[in-house]
């Protein structure tokens, strides 16, 4: 390997595959200098004793490896070394999946791998995957107090699917009357999945999410949040009608609209351009939910970098809606609800526990 560049962000590189490791090391060198390839590691556990030995500023990471997956790894490495970890999976339902609860471990982001032609599709992804490496290397991952991430895991058995689960909830579900307009990114599943396993079902109220992530994974985040969650959540179709006690997450790629009035909320797609980079946009979502609910609605902002969801929680002020923001403490990046609170648009600033505990409180009027 070539000696690191100065001020270059330093990566470990971690696949199965030679080929893939050749292409990657080849795609961020030739970054312009802004990225240097410290090593490349082929399974699990030397990407363990890499982290530990060189101290990259960030590791790309596969999923399925021998000796060590990359589920496995990761967790050695947040307990051991806390490093930004980007994964990168198949587009595949298991492999996002896994990716997706990757995440939740204390993955910084997750990326897939195009399926098809390898070396040509590889090239569509290269500034995206160089975006969330610079975005990554600005994180200082640590151990939080009390996390319980419970036992090592493997891709293996996160991937086993269980069969649809059927409702607890057999009443008759009524169109929402109340919208709860969510933002996240960086730091967002993990959040999310705290957020909604803390969330009671309430028959009047609908959660609209947007979280910044690559197309292909919205399916298996939603899936993921519904298995640890009271409410349905599935990913959000165009024209359909917001029901209460059900969650929508915005598809990656697309603006998500709410439209009409209480009772007869539906979501619709909307192909505008990105704003501030990002589609979805909660600025656009939240400004329409602001329109169609007035005061019946909540704003929340969580963790996440830049600003996205400021604007949205303007909207939802101006009608006379609430607006939560998640604490600094307990943010992978400070930087979304920062932009909100310094802005003077957020009514209460939580940690997750807490704000689970405002948003029941306020929905059941208890």
């Amino acid at each position: 390997m070539a000696p690191p560049k100065p001020n270059a962000i330093r990566v470990l590189i971690v696949d199965d595959s030679f080929f893939m490791r050749k292409m990657l090391q080849e795609m961020l060198e030739g970054s312009e200098g802004a990225i240097t390839v410290l090593e490349t590691a082929q399974n699990g556990l030397e990407a363990v004793e890499k982290t530990l030995k060189l101290k990259p500023d960030v590791v790309t990471l596969d999923v399925e490896m021998p000796q060590m997956d990359g589920l496995q790894a990761l967790q050695r490495i947040m307990a051991e070394r806390p490093t930004p970890v980007i994964m990168l999976s198949s587009h595949t339902g298991e492999g996002t999946a896994t990716a997706i609860r990757a995440v939740e471990l204390g993955a910084v982001d997750c990326l897939g791998k195009p399926a098809g032609r390898v070396m040509e599709n590889m090239k569509e992804i290269q500034g995206e995957l160089i975006e969330k490496i610079k975005i990554a290397s600005a994180i200082r991952p640590r151990q939080r107090a009390g996390s319980t991430l419970g036992p090592m895991v493997s891709a293996a058995v996160v991937e086993i699917k269980e069969p649809p689960r059927e409702s607890p909830h057999p009443q008759i579900e009524k169109p929402a009357q109340f919208v709860v307009a969510v933002a996240s990114s960086t730091g967002g599943p993990r959040a999310l999945n705290e957020l909604f396993s803390r969330l009671q079902r309430t028959p009047t109220a609908a959660f609209v999410i947007v979280q910044h992530i690559s197309v292909g994974f919205t399916k298996a985040l939603a899936r993921r949040l519904g298995e640890v969650s009271c409410l349905t959540i599935a990913e959000a179709e165009d024209q359909q009608t917001l029901l209460g006690g059900h969650a929508y997450v915005a598809p990656a790629g697309s603006h998500l609209v709410i439209e009409g009035t209480a009772g007869h909320f539906k979501a619709v797609f909307n192909d505008a351009p990105p704003r501030l980079g990002v589609k979805p946009s909660a600025d656009i979502m939240m400004a329409s939910v602001a329109k169609a609910a007035s005061k019946h609605c909540l704003g929340v902002v969580l963790t996440g970098m830049g600003r996205d969801g400021t604007e949205g929680l303007k909207s939802i002020r101006a009608v006379g809606g609430k607006t939560f923001a998640q604490d600094a403490e307990s943010c992978v990046v400070y930087g979304m609800p920062k932009s909100a609170v310094d802005s003077g648009l957020v009514d209460r600033q939580l940690a997750l526990p807490q704000m689970a505990e405002e948003i029941n409180a306020l929905l059941t009027g208890k």
